[in-house]
């Protein structure tokens, strides 16, 4: 073999010539005149006569030398700790160690071993892999070729691009010509066909698992000023749909969901919710981006890949098929890594919790930051059934009260009010109602009438919207006379039934004890062992016992979706025996049906409510019916009917109640029972079945949660609403403020003369009570959807008659049932 010539093909200097003349050409700069302007007079010269373009050809040879040399490096000490790894192995270990060789480890076995290593702890161990593999190949490929046909590639990195060629084109091995060249051509074409195999192979995965990441919600949220929400339970959906009704009037907004469920089935969920045809299950996104991302919420990583930084809310949801201590302890720890994550800063965070008793763990965790919200779902829940229960069609205020379509809470500061005292304000507004007033942190619902409102002061108003009203000139009169005195009277007791049983009974109960007056009957009717259920009310003596000052507890066995077990109610004492005391259905003054906590999902649970809605209710009807035709008039006169429990169980009536107060019970119209739905697609069942009387207690609590979630001050609006000693949202009829007999309100005149709503509501601010609305006798829930919040037309006159029922809220009541004794004008 010939050696290399200096010079190349083409008659220039080699490689070698060249690098020797720039680096005398620069050292001669150097002596003589060191300045940019020699070196670059020189370079420019050794460029015109091509020494520049052997000088890049010099390094780029040192750089495919350096990979070279880094290559086999790594493969000699790879080498190295495999022959290392495999005679220890060999050995068993340590000496004196104790190991046991099992399998002698063999070579191959080594390298798969290192390389699932590389390629299990980096993701450059791939790409670095195929890069090496093509780097070796064209060595060997220009190599092979230097030897078979040297006196055509004198120079070795014409050679090596030679080798490229053939690597990345398999066409270019054609034009080779000789037995032992085409054959390493066709070699080294093969070695990079299966290079660019493996390299499709690599692009194809890569792909995929990024496709798969962006199925899975694996990648980043860049948002800002959206609502975040933590975990995926039933009433994500709901929560969903009032938060894009709120921002509605924004034109849209962005919810961003991140949970351990997978993105793939909540985004199915929301798909199919959005294309539903029916009203109940339909929702509308009203221009907001709903971005769902799977991952654990509990860990910080996770929530900064959501931006919970430029988040404008925080909801989160109390994780669904947990227990509820359980439950609420993972909600302490999500708040505490939203804590760590913000530092202080951020969102306001709004936290679903199961237990009332657990509340006090976030309060403890949020102490210093005030930036939680709690809301106690089951304690909600169990408020608004036992008001509901009481006032019926409560249900229905409460879903427009608590929902963003149609009227809503705002907060706003009217300068031209400043100084004014609050019932002064009562007529201010034509297009919303003045309810109550922050001073600072806090919120006055249902203030006196002579509460001023000062500077800084907000007034919290029931409106569409907070641009939607404005103050009016005041010019509306506000003497309108008194409201009717009242004597106090006896308060009524009442006999109540539960059937099924909750966790939180032992609240429930308690709450209800507040809002009865003595001698008021509970009655428990469940499958729960009488001898068992002290022990739940204690919660596991989590509780103290239970202590009832005007409750009677009465309890019951039976399934209430079993028609048998619903005829006759027999009392039972704590050891199950029976006290020989009975009750029928329609006896009852309140019924409430509490979804079943044992079923194994929300659609059999509300099955079964109403299952026993339709079953109490039929045979309310029909026991009404039989005691009206057999016993009502015996009872109307004073006579004993003369039967017995084992005689007449349909017509059984407590003996302990005397003829007048039974002949009463008997005329009575049996009362609506009220049963927990929990799925919002039951609701058209329970209209084609007829069922008057349920509570959407799923629905309303996620209403709430996005409410609070808008606007952290509803937490305690809404609370104060629902509390025992709040301001609650009650029904009057409007005999109560008007003399709907003698037309008028209170002076006495006849003749049915007209009033209007805010003349009501002035009158109904002489009880401090505030009138938010209206329902006419003659119009159903549902078509008086728009009077009975913030009705239009308020200075409008309007005849009033006796039914109508008055929307207010108000302190509770001392006296429930009075009797008018005068009327005069003030």
């Amino acid at each position: 073999m010939e050696s290399s010539s200096p010079i190349s093909d083409d008659g220039g200097p080699s490689m070698l010539q060249a690098a020797t003349a720039a680096a005398t050409a620069i050292s001669s700069c150097m002596a003589n005149e060191p300045s940019m302007d020699c070196i670059t007079s020189q370079l420019s010269a050794l460029h015109q006569s091509r020494d520049l373009e052997d000088y890049v050809s010099l390094f780029l040879f040192g750089l495919f030398l350096a990979i070279a040399t880094v290559i086999t490096i790594f493969i000699v000490s790879e080498f190295a700790l495999m022959i290392r790894k495999r005679h220890s192995v060999s050995r068993g270990g340590p000496k004196n160690s104790g190991y046991v060789n099992i399998d002698k480890a063999k070579y191959s076995e080594m390298v798969q071993y290192r390389l699932d290593h590389y390629f299990s702890t980096s993701k450059w161990a791939k790409p670095a892999l195929l890069l090496s593999f093509t780097f070796v190949l064209i060595v060997i490929g220009a190599l092979s070729l230097a030897a078979v046909a040297p006196e055509s590639s004198p120079d070795s990195l014409n050679v090596a691009w030679v080798a490229w060629t053939y690597v990345a084109d398999p066409g270019t091995h054609a034009e080779a010509e000789g037995t032992l060249v085409r054959l390493v051509s066709f070699s080294i074409t093969i070695g990079g066909m299966v290079i660019f195999a493996i390299l499709i192979g690599f692009i194809s995965e890569f792909i995929s698992e990024r496709v798969d990441d962006l199925k899975h919600g694996k990648s980043r949220v860049i948002e800002c000023d959206h609502t975040l929400m933590l975990g995926w339970s039933d009433k994500s959906l709901a929560i969903i749909e009032q938060i894009c009704l709120a921002n509605e009037s924004e034109g849209g907004g962005a919810i961003v969901v991140l949970a351990a469920d997978d993105k793939q089935e909540m985004e199915s969920k929301l798909m199919h919710a959005t294309e539903s045809s029916t009203e109940e299950n339909h929702i509308d996104l009203l221009g907001t981006e709903v971005i769902f991302r799977s991952g654990n919420p509990l860990l910080e990583h996770e929530l900064r890949r959501v931006s919970v930084g430029t988040a404008r809310a925080i909801v989160v949801l109390s994780p669904p098929d947990v227990d509820p201590d359980e439950a609420d302890s993972l909600i302490v720890r999500q708040v505490l890594a939203l804590k760590a994550v913000l530092g202080g800063r951020g969102p306001h965070l709004v936290v679903e919790m199961q237990d009332i008793d657990n509340k006090t763990l976030v309060e403890l965790v949020d102490s210093d930051q005030k930036k939680v919200e709690v809301v106690v779902a089951h304690d909600i829940i169990g408020r608004l059934m036992i008001q509901c229960a009481r006032e019926p069609g409560l249900a229905h205020v409460l879903e427009s009260l608590l929902g963003f379509e149609g009227d809503e809470f705002y907060f706003e500061e009217w300068p031209e009010l400043h100084g004014k005292m609050f019932f002064d304000i009562t007529c201010r507004f034509d297009d919303a109602v003045p309810v109550g007033v922050k001073r600072g942190k806090d919120v006055v619902m249902c203030p006196p009438n002579d509460y001023r409102i000062e500077s800084g002061d907000k007034i919290l108003c029931l409106a569409e919207d907070n641009d939607t009203y404005k103050v009016n000139d005041g010019s509306y009169s506000l003497s309108r006379g008194k409201v009717a005195s009242l004597a106090k009277g006896r308060r009524k007791e009442e006999k109540l039934l539960f059937c099924g049983w909750r966790r939180d009974m032992a609240d429930m109960i308690s709450l209800l004890d507040e809002l009865v007056v003595p001698g008021s009957e509970l009655w428990l009717f469940n499958q729960v062992p009488v001898q068992e259920r002290a022990n739940l009310l204690k919660d596991k003596d989590n509780k103290e016992e239970v202590a009832t000052k005007n409750l009677i507890i009465k309890n019951a066995i039976g399934s209430p979706i079993v028609r048998r077990n619903l005829r006759v109610l027999a009392a039972l004492d704590n050891k199950g025996l029976p006290t020989g005391r009975v009750i029928t259905l329609d006896e009852f003054d309140s019924i409430l049906i509490l979804s079943d906590s044992e079923a194994p999902d929300t659609v059999s649970s509300d099955s079964r409510s109403l299952a026993s809605l339709l079953l109490i209710q039929d045979l309310q009807s029909k026991i009404f019916a039989h005691k009206m035709k057999t016993n009502g008039d015996d009872f109307a006169n004073g006579h004993d009917p003369g039967t017995t429990t084992r005689q007449v169980t349909l017509t059984q009536v407590d003996e302990a109640n005397q003829h007048p107060a039974a002949a009463e019970s008997c005329r009575k119209a049996p009362c609506d029972p009220i049963g927990e739905i929990l799925d919002t697609r039951t609701r058209s069942l329970l209209q084609v079945a007829g069922c008057k009387g349920y509570v959407m207690s799923n629905h309303i609590v996620s209403m709430m949660l996005a409410s609070v979630a808008e606007d952290r001050d509803m937490n305690v609006v809404l609370g104060e609403l629902l509390s025992a000693h709040g301001s609650e949202t009650k029904l009057r009829d409007v005999s109560y403020y008007l003399d709907v007999k003698n037309g008028g309100s209170g002076d006495g005149a006849g003749g049915g003369e007209e009033r209007s709503f805010w003349d009501v509501a002035i009158l109904a601010r002489q009880r401090r009570e505030v009138a938010i609305g209206y329902k006419p006798r003659d119009m159903s829930w549902a078509d008086a959807h728009d009077l009975i919040l913030n009705p239009p037309n308020k200075s409008t006159p309007r005849t009033w008659e006796e039914g109508d029922i008055i929307l207010v809220f108000g302190e509770s009541d001392d006296v429930m049932n009075t009797t008018r004794v005068s009327w005069y004008l003030g």
